[in-house]
């Protein structure tokens, strides 16, 4: 009976630095909804904020960058495992 009872570890499909990359990115997407929160317009107040540079431009940036940047996160390939 063999005494070697290491189990075969199973290759990973992503590194550490995916799992980095995919983090911050899902870091940045909270952080884009979160400054396109604010007041909202009741019937009887308008609230002239909702048309704010930062909840229009700034915000959805963020997250289309945060969008992306899980795109190259799954994406990424390590320089070991490239090909040249």
């Amino acid at each position: 009976m063999p005494t070697n009872t290491k189990k075969a570890e199973a290759p990973t499909l992503l590194c550490r630095t995916n799992y980095v990359i995919i983090l911050l990115a899902c870091v940045a997407i909270v952080v884009g909804f979160v400054l396109m929160a604010g007041d909202a317009s009741t019937e009887t107040t308008f609230e002239q904020d909702i048309f704010s540079v930062r909840r229009i431009v700034i915000a959805p940036m963020v997250c289309l960058i945060g969008y992306l940047a899980i795109i190259i996160g799954i994406l990424w390939r390590p320089y070991s495992q490239r090909k040249s």
